[in-house]
Parts: structure tokens; C-alpha cells; sequence
């Protein structure tokens, strides 16, 4: 079986990108608390000038790098002092401060609150982490099972970097939908599908009476990945072609879905893997329903990648496989529409 599905949890996020700044084009900051990683704060920045992500963690906390290669690759790993290092999301109030020093000695200063009265209204949302990645070593899935927007309020956010103030990108006629493009969440699942290198934590597979798969799962505490194949994939006979469509679900959610094919010639099986299916967001707020239209590569993107790959059936049976991106689409249509492009 060539396939793997991997779930890792992240409590809570805030993100945006960053207009006009000479080092830096975007910002995360996550918060960790759980047996797993342990409990603390995450800053991470991608670079202007060569799009790597340059990642500030606290001590104590355990990480896997290779989550957050990203867009250009990773650049700095660095366990951090923090001076302040801040993260709460609730239901009434999104309250964020960090301030620290980077590796070229800039100091860092960031300020973001959000504080309602009544409880905010969450979405389900699929993040477009995977549309920078320039070569992908899996297919990445940020499910935010919590999102939402920052208000637009009087409490102007601070981004300082180096002493020089930073703005966040905008939203398409942001004064009329009176939200900033900072995004939240929290209660969120990380899922990789066929990820290079990484040993998948994969349930047992459900697998019928002729030893066909018919789905795989993979589990995070209470947190359930799925991919299901129709018709589930056989054992490929010699020289005749099989193919079929896959869906792949985090728990009752159906995010993505695609088609598979595959043909043996000898003890070589080529199997073909493509996503033609994004993401179809249903009951969202207006709000969201009019950023995703606005700005299509938020429902599109998974649609860019595709998997090729091997499983050799002899005495000694191994498999390989690569994700490719096609078309031109790397984010850069998200950047103009939302003004976070250097001017």
C-alpha cells in the first residue's frame, strides 16, 4: 500500500500577511497545548526575499520540522527567550502579543485584540497553506475546524518590525465588510497525505473479502482522517488498466476528492493520483462566502497537485512515489487581490 495519512493537532493560530515590509511578507503565531508538543507559543515568518519560513519557538516545546517547510523551504530554527509571548482565542475575545529579537538583532513587536460581547461565530474552513509550496513533500491539509475573521475595530493592530511599522494585507473593499484580513482559529487538524519520509500513523486498513482496501484513517485523540477509494484498490492483474475516485474526509467533513488509476506491466504497478476536487464550502457566513468567491484559490488550490508513483510486487515488494504541482497558481493571485504584495 503506497499510500499514508498522518493527523497532528494545533490548539490555536492567528496569521496574515504583511504589506510593504523589506524582510518579511507574512507571520503566524501558534499556540500549543497539549501531552504531544507541550504548552507554549510558535512565531514563524516568511522571508520577502526568498520566501523561506523562519520559525521562533519557546523551550520545551517538541516540533516536527518538516511541518513547516513551507513555500520556500525552512530557513532559521531557533528556540526563543520571549520577552512577551501571548496567544488567547475564545469565544468573546482574540488577544495576541509577541515581542522578541530576530536573528538579524531586529526587534519584533506585534499587538493584536479583538474583544466581543457576544460569542463569535465560528466556520469550518480549509486553509490555502498548500498553494505556496513550491515542491511538496505531501499533500498538506490545515483544517480549521474554528475560523474566523478580526473585526475591524478601533484597536489598531501593531506590527513593528526594526523599529518601522508594517501593515496586514486587506481584504477586497474591507471598509464595507468591516473585517481585517487577520486570521484565527483554533481546534485545528494538520493532515499530510503521502508524505515523504514519514512514517504514517495508519489505522488498520478496512479491507474487503478479496483483500481489496477500501479506505484508510488515520487518528489524533478525537480527530479522524479518512480516504476511501470506490472501487477499493485491488491487487492490479497484468496489463489490464484499473481506475476509480477517492475521497478523503476529516471527520464528517468531505474536503477534497480526485481519481486514481493504475496498471502492472511485470512486477511493476504505476498508480496515478489526482485531486479534481476542492474544496466546497456549505453554510458558511455571508462574510466568508464573499471572500471565497472573491478570491477562488481558497476553494482551488488542491486541484494543483497530483501524485505519481510505484509499488514493485516481486519477492521484495517497496514503493515510491512524488506529489508535482501543475499549472502557474503558487498564491500569487491570493497576494494581489489582498494588497500584501510589495508595491
Amino acid at each position: 500500500m503506497p499510500f499514508s495519512l498522518s493527523v497532528d493537532v494545533l490548539d490555536r493560530m492567528i496569521n496574515f500577511e504583511i504589506s510593504d515590509n523589506s524582510w518579511y511578507r507574512g507571520l503566524e503565531i501558534q499556540g500549543f497545548d497539549d501531552p504531544l508538543h507541550g504548552s507554549g507559543i510558535v512565531v514563524f515568518f516568511e522571508r520577502t526575499a526568498d520566501r523561506k519560513i523562519d520559525v521562533y519557538y519557546q523551550p520545551g516545546l517538541k516540533l516536527d520540522r518538516a511541518r513547516y517547510g513551507i513555500g520556500g523551504g525552512l530557513g532559521e530554527w531557533v528556540e526563543t527567550d520571549f520577552e512577551v509571548a501571548r496567544l488567547s482565542v475564545t469565544d468573546t475575545g482574540v488577544d495576541a502579543e509577541v515581542r522578541f529579537v530576530d536573528v538579524a538583532d531586529r526587534p519584533i513587536e506585534i499587538r493584536i485584540a479583538d474583544r466581543t460581547r457576544r460569542p463569535r461565530r465560528w466556520a469550518a474552513f480549509l486553509a490555502p497553506g498548500g498553494v505556496a509550496i513550491a515542491d511538496p513533500q505531501s499533500m498538506p491539509l490545515w483544517w480549521m475546524s474554528r475560523f474566523d475573521l478580526l473585526r475591524r475595530t478601533r484597536m489598531t493592530p501593531v506590527i513593528r518590525i526594526a523599529g518601522e511599522d508594517a501593515a496586514p494585507g486587506r481584504l477586497p473593499a474591507e471598509w464595507l465588510l468591516r473585517r481585517r484580513l487577520i486570521k484565527v482559529a483554533s481546534n485545528i487538524f494538520i493532515v499530510e497525505l503521502n508524505a515523504s519520509g514519514h512514517d504514517p500513523m495508519v489505522t488498520p486498513n478496512l479491507v474487503t473479502g478479496d483483500g481489496a482496501v477500501e479506505m484508510i484513517s488515520a487518528v489524533a485523540g478525537d480527530h479522524v482522517a479518512s480516504l476511501r477509494f470506490d472501487p477499493p484498490l485491488p491487487h492490479a492483474p497484468e496489463d489490464v488498466p484499473l481506475g476509480g475516485t477517492w475521497e478523503l474526509s476529516i471527520g464528517r467533513e468531505r474536503v477534497i476528492a480526485g481519481i486514481w488509476s493504475m496498471a502492472r506491466r511485470h512486477s511493476e504497478v504505476a498508480i496515478a493520483f489526482d485531486v479534481t476536487q476542492g474544496w466546497r464550502p456549505k453554510g458558511l457566513p455571508l462574510l466568508m462566502e464573499v471572500v471565497i468567491r472573491v478570491v477562488p484559490v481558497f476553494r482551488k488550490w488542491p486541484t494543483t497537485y497530483r501524485w505519481r508513483g510505484s509499488v514493485s510486487v516481486g519477492d521484495t515488494p517497496a514503493s515510491t512515489g512524488r506529489w508535482e504541482r501543475i499549472g502557474d497558481e503558487r498564491g500569487e493571485s491570493y497576494r494581489a487581490a489582498t494588497k500584501s504584495e510589495m508595491s
